[in-house]
């Protein structure tokens, strides 16, 4: 059971909102403001969850989630963005950080994303009966690095399921890992065809599309 988390962020702010929510869901909360104080206490102590921050002084946020997998510590990682974007979705997927929220956020949708990832420790493959655990196992998978489970789940809730914005762009990233960039693109815009306000999906789009470009 999730218990103890770290928060990543050198807004004084963001701490202070995100601490405030967890602990009144009785979560143990610590925070560090920078990325040498978050290894220093990951290596010190155990955490079951951190939430992230991409924009950190000295050393960014993708740089201290690629530290963590470096120690060797698979604890789930929540990315906080200011712009719904993250220029290395693959490589985070490729860590194991598929769980993003934006500034500004609510409580509420701090909870719900705690929600999602506490699900997702309980799915038992098998057992699996609607949409949300389909796409909580493809993120599962993801996170354990076997992506042609995920794809299989994400295909089968987009064929036989009404699709969600999220488990096409899901789709986009893997195909964009894989380097079939056509798929990822058909993806991509499918996502944001259901969400044209999608941000990450409009993101991996134009990046692929603008690569095309450069390389023409």
């Amino acid at each position: 059971m999730m218990k103890k988390i770290l928060i990543v962020d050198d807004s004084r702010n963001i701490r202070i909102t995100l601490k405030r929510c967890l602990e009144d869901d009785n979560f143990e909360v610590d925070y560090a403001m920078n990325g040498e104080e978050a290894i220093e206490k990951l290596t010190k102590e155990d955490f079951d969850l951190v939430f992230l921050d991409l924009k950190l002084p000295v050393m960014d946020g993708m740089e201290v989630l690629r530290k963590i997998r470096d120690m060797g510590n698979d604890v789930y990682v929540v990315i906080i963005t200011a712009y719904g974007t993250v220029e290395n979705a693959v490589e985070a997927m490729r860590l194991g950080a598929i769980d993003f929220i934006q500034k500004p956020f609510t409580p509420g949708e701090i909870r719900d994303i705690l929600a999602d990832i506490q699900m997702r420790e309980r799915i038992e493959e098998g057992k699996i009966t609607d949409k949300k655990e389909m796409i909580e196992f493809a993120k599962l998978c993801i996170q354990n690095h076997n992506y042609d489970k995920a794809e299989e789940y994400l295909i089968k809730v987009n064929q036989n399921m009404n699709p969600s914005a999220e488990s096409l762009y899901l789709l986009g990233v893997i195909y964009e890992e894989k380097e079939d960039y056509e798929k990822a693109k058909d993806y991509y815009r499918k996502s944001l065809n259901l969400s044209p306000s999608f941000s990450r999906a409009e993101f991996n789009l134009n990046k692929l599309l603008d690569k095309e470009q450069s390389q023409q």
